[in-house]
């Protein structure tokens, strides 16, 4: 019995020791990731307390130490030189243990976030396409196009780690890109000709309150936060559980910015939306400890929820298009014309990825030239019975993208909508109706699905709006 005891002690002992002497890195950090360019970046990870961790970072030959603080994460910050195709090795270690990091590439790293039309990837949902994704699928493989997608994880508490792998543009990896973000890394590659990194942490019909810490929804009264132990139906709902189980593991990776498409479920409190926005956004900025980093995101297309007719959509989607008004570091890809009456998930992920990287190339890599905005309504006049309109961010002028324009109503004092009929006369727009003798309103595609047609010079559309403030 007394050598049962020993054996199984030293056994122990051994386990223990070589469980605590190992270094433990996230899974971000791992063969085949891509780190941000000309960055302060850190590297993260667990070992035994006392212990003295070693990084050599392979493009400057430079070494690195720190020691393992009692609660046996260690961290270290390293300097990134600019973006090259040539593949480095990281190397870690300590007196019990080595890792070495291979194939890392220094490029341009984003984080792709929000709810499922973020999520949704190449290969498609179940009997839901992305337009064009077989042409890309089947393209050559591209080594330096990689993107790191985490399992759906939440949690009360906030998480060290969470599944998750790189894969680089392929065959074999392509099909499970965010199909979104493939598309704007895709053209960031292009242009920058530079590797491209993807942070792809969504979940479907989440809410923009699950991405937020605890600390950033204090100040909302109205938002109740989860107790402790207790069980809640839809994890994706819940307050803080996507930000705890799967934001807070990749926080600090260095990113140059984020994309987010995410809006469908917080339709119903559109009123609120802008205000958690800003402090998800400042929160996350603090957090990363990476600058006052951009997020860019799509507007929610046009689709008809509970019913076409009704407008709580086209509500929500004018409090996103105040938040790229109003809000420094943002900017918003418009896409009023690729929605789908029976779809919540827009087939033509191409052109939201494309208006996404529009955004970036302009604001965050100083394209200043190029034409990145969709005109936006500016001012009303009535006067003989027709609503004169006028736009900005259309410096070229506006155009109907096909036929004659469409997607207008107009009212009169008894905000009883009837269609309009408009034209574009020297980039005015006039709009009225035989049966509306004194108009006082204007709306355009305010429904929750409606179609219209009116565009840039440029090819981006007008987001739906409206003239008067009665829904409020």
């Amino acid at each position: 019995m007394n050598r049962i005891r020993i054996f199984i002690s030293i056994s122990l002992f051994i386990i223990t020791g070589k469980i605590s002497a190992e270094i433990i890195l996230p899974s971000i950090f791992a063969d085949g990731m891509v780190f941000q360019q000309s960055s302060n970046a850190p590297i993260w990870g667990k070992a035994s307390p006392g212990n003295e961790i070693k990084v050599k970072t392979g493009w400057d030959n430079i070494n690195y130490s720190v020691k393992v603080s009692a609660d046996s994460i260690w961290k270290v910050w390293v300097k990134t030189p600019e973006a090259s195709f040539k593949p480095y090795e990281v190397i870690l270690s300590d007196k019990n243990s080595k890792i070495a990091l291979k194939n890392v590439l220094i490029g341009e790293v984003w984080l792709c976030s929000g709810q499922s039309n973020m999520e949704m990837p190449m290969k498609g949902f179940i009997n839901q396409p992305v337009d064009g994704a077989m042409a890309e699928i089947l393209a050559a493989p591209n080594n330096a196009f990689r993107c790191f997608t985490l399992e759906k994880q939440w949690s009360y508490d906030p998480q060290f780690n969470c599944k998750g792998k790189w894969e680089f543009a392929s065959p074999e990896g392509t099909p499970n890109f965010t199909a979104t973000g493939y598309f704007f890394g895709k053209y960031i590659q292009q242009v920058l000709n530079v590797p491209v990194g993807l942070l792809n942490v969504t979940w479907g019909g989440s809410c923009i309150e699950a991405w937020m810490s605890r600390e950033s929804l204090t100040s909302f009264s109205k938002i109740q936060l989860p107790e402790q132990n207790k069980e809640y139906k839809g994890k994706q709902h819940v307050p803080t559980y996507m930000y705890n189980g799967m934001l807070n593991t990749v926080i600090g990776f260095p990113i140059r910015g984020a994309i987010w498409y995410q809006g469908e479920t917080n339709r119903n409190r559109f009123q609120l939306y802008p205000a958690l926005f800003a402090a998800m956004q400042k929160d996350w900025q603090n957090r990363w400890n990476c600058g006052e980093f951009p997020i860019y995101f799509c507007q929610i297309a046009p689709y008809k929820y509970d019913g076409s007719d009704l407008t709580i959509s086209a509500l929500m989607r004018e409090a996103q298009l105040q938040i790229a008004q109003n809000q420094p570091k943002t900017g918003i890809a418009i896409l009023s014309d690729v929605g789908d009456e029976n779809c919540i998930h827009p087939s033509n992920k191409k052109v939201a990825g494309q208006r996404l990287a529009l955004q970036a190339l302009a604001k965050t890599y100083n394209y200043k030239d190029l034409p990145y905005q969709s005109p936006e309504y500016k001012s009303v006049e009535f006067k003989d019975g027709k609503a004169y309109l006028t736009f900005q961010n259309a410096p070229q002028g506006i155009i109907p993208f096909s036929g004659p324009v469409t997607g207008f109503e107009i009212a009169g004092e008894d905000k009883h909508f009837e269609s309009a009929v408009a034209m574009i006369e020297k980039g005015v727009v006039l709009v009225s109706s035989p049966v509306v003798a004194n108009p006082v309103a204007v709306r355009y595609m305010f429904k929750n699905f409606a179609v219209g047609n009116l565009a840039g010079t440029n090819g981006l559309p007008v987001s739906s709006f409206r003239t008067d403030n009665w829904d409020n």
